[in-house]
């Protein structure tokens, strides 16, 4: 959560958010490492997929944060999704072309019968595989996690990309034509949320789903992140005068914390469905950066996982499934077929596993994310437009 300015120009870092950002990416990575461990095997993992509700939440949060007030027209607008597109395109498009390149190599090793295929696996591009062109051409369009599909594909993680690429249209429709201002504002998006989330609790076992109702699990967290920066912004001048004892806050962020990970451990299922409250109650919490736990979190390596987490959560799929076909094919023939029957060894690949996925991190970032927002900002799309229409039209004349 890079350094923002509130309405009054007055930087604003949100350094504890930022923190768990980071520390969040690295336990997505971790849940989806495909061998065992006995990380991997706690309940905190084993219903990690509620964890990527809160990356929903910091964006909501953030958005209403910086924009509230600074969306006034469609020009605004423009420029708000340009700068979306450019924080989240780079990276997402070259980590599907990596995605495409191995959907090929998996053809082609087949093809020298490098490889065998399994019982029930089918290939790329060939009938009745999830990685089509037209699934392909889905993530081009950051679309593939819109409920065109039956399945996810190609860089899995990706589908929260696309979700919430089309929430902030909603969020952008809301502050042109329907901007919140008033309490009772809130109150209605307060109530939609829970709508949408009983809805979708009639729907699904648990909050583990994505390229169906996706788009919904992602407006939920999002404007319950709106909410949180409401209250944040209504409850910051008497937190200032407030001057609590730094023992105190620390108490409290302890408390807070515990909630969090007490609701993912013990509240499965069809609890998940009450992530909102405790969402909520965790980002407020953290947002005032008032406790010994913030202070942990700011500090400055985790500052830098917090600014590496997008590309810490593009990259480590496949960082997963290249750890896992060489523990597969090394790890048997040195100590056996039952090599991880005491998960030491799944634990001890957690740690060259994460190095890997922060150090190639690093590298995207600097010379994939930071090198395309500049690009794509950069670029005047309006004139180029403007350009080839009026090509066309003097082609036709």
């Amino acid at each position: 959560m890079s350094q923002l300015a509130d309405k009054r120009g007055k930087p604003q870092y949100f350094a504890a958010l930022d923190g768990f950002r980071g520390v969040l990416a690295l336990m997505i990575a971790v849940y989806h490492t495909m061998w065992l461990s006995t990380i991997n095997s706690t309940e905190l993992f084993n219903n990690g997929p509620i964890l990527v509700d809160l990356f929903f939440v910091f964006s909501g949060f953030l958005m209403f944060y910086l924009y509230d007030g600074h969306i006034n027209t469609g020009a605004q607008g423009k420029a708000f999704i340009k700068r979306r597109i450019a924080r989240i395109y780079p990276i997402h498009f070259v980590m599907l072309m990596v995605a495409v390149l191995y959907a090929f190599a998996r053809i082609v090793a087949h093809w020298l019968g490098f490889a065998t295929l399994t019982p029930g696996e089918i290939l790329p591009f060939q009938p009745g595989a999830t990685e089509t062109w037209q699934s392909f051409a889905a993530h081009l369009t950051l679309t593939q996690s819109m409920g065109l599909h039956d399945s996810l594909s190609f860089n899995i993680p990706s589908w929260t990309v696309s979700v919430e690429f089309w929430t902030y249209f909603v969020f952008l429709g809301m502050m042109v034509w329907a901007r919140p201002k008033k309490p009772i504002h809130f109150m209605v998006i307060a109530a939609l949320i829970a709508v949408n989330y009983y809805v979708l609790s009639g729907l699904k076992p648990d909050m583990n789903f994505h390229y169906d109702l996706g788009f919904w699990r992602c407006l939920g967290g999002f404007f319950t992140g709106v909410l949180v920066a409401y209250i944040y912004r209504l409850a910051l001048p008497g937190f200032k005068r407030l001057d609590l004892n730094r023992w105190l806050a620390t108490l409290i962020e302890l408390v807070v914390l515990s909630i969090m990970v007490g609701f993912v451990i013990y509240f499965p299922g069809k609890a998940q469905f009450f992530i909102a409250p405790i969402a909520f109650i965790f980002v407020l919490g953290f947002a005032f950066d008032m406790g010994g736990v913030s202070r942990l979190m700011g500090t400055r390596p985790l500052r830098y996982l917090g600014r590496i987490s997008y590309s810490i959560y593009m990259v480590h799929i496949l960082v997963s499934l290249f750890f896992s076909i060489g523990a597969e094919m090394v790890f048997p023939k040195i100590l056996g077929p039952a090599w991880n029957v005491t998960l030491i060894y799944g634990d001890l690949l957690m740690i060259p596993y994460l190095l890997i996925v922060i150090t190639l991190s690093h590298f995207t970032y600097k010379y994939v994310e930071m090198p395309g927002r500049k690009a794509i900002l950069a670029y005047d799309f309006s004139g180029r437009l403007r350009t080839i229409l009026l090509r066309l039209k003097l082609r036709s004349a």
